[in-house]
């Protein structure tokens, strides 16, 4: 298991415990520093699979940021961390699971890939499919139906 893996696995009882769905676990450099980030959100109704999101409160991370630091604190991989954040996605979450995808089937997304020659392309629609065993995205346009490889794909977030 990865740094993510685990603290994943770590987080998502203490945030379901609490009545929260955990989001996305990232761990990334930024510089010379190591970010693990965790984000969650409310789930409409306490439904985790539904994907709908009434959001959270600056009152809600307080309560969640101090047992999640206490749990992380415990573990072997603490070493590797210099920055503990816990938060929202936010309402342009970033998709990057299998279920990110098919939680956001109908949504209006924004996928930055590389284009020609190099050059950062972003393009705007709605969500039509999502494929797990080719890893592709279907989406919508004004003008076409386009099909990406999710791992062609810079960036993914819902958009609005």
């Amino acid at each position: 298991m990865n740094i993510e893996e685990k603290a994943r696995a770590l987080a998502e009882p203490l945030l379901a415990d609490a009545g929260f769905a955990l989001w996305d676990v990232i761990f990334e450099k930024e510089g010379a520093m190591s970010y693990l980030r965790i984000l969650f959100d409310r789930q409409v109704g306490g439904d985790t699979s539904a994907g709908e999101s009434c959001g959270i409160t600056d009152e809600d991370v307080a309560l969640i940021t101090t047992p999640l630091n206490q749990l992380m604190d415990k573990q072997d991989f603490i070493e590797h961390i210099d920055i503990l954040e816990a938060g929202s996605p936010g309402l342009t979450r970033r998709l990057r699971h299998p279920g990110h995808f098919t939680q956001s089937i109908g949504k209006p997304i924004r996928v930055m890939k590389r284009g020609d020659k190099g050059k950062t392309n972003v393009v705007y629609g709605e969500l039509v499919s999502y494929d797990p065993e080719a890893s592709q995205i279907s989406l919508k346009t004004n003008t076409e139906t386009v099909i990406l490889g999710v791992k062609n794909c810079l960036k993914i977030n819902l958009d609005f």
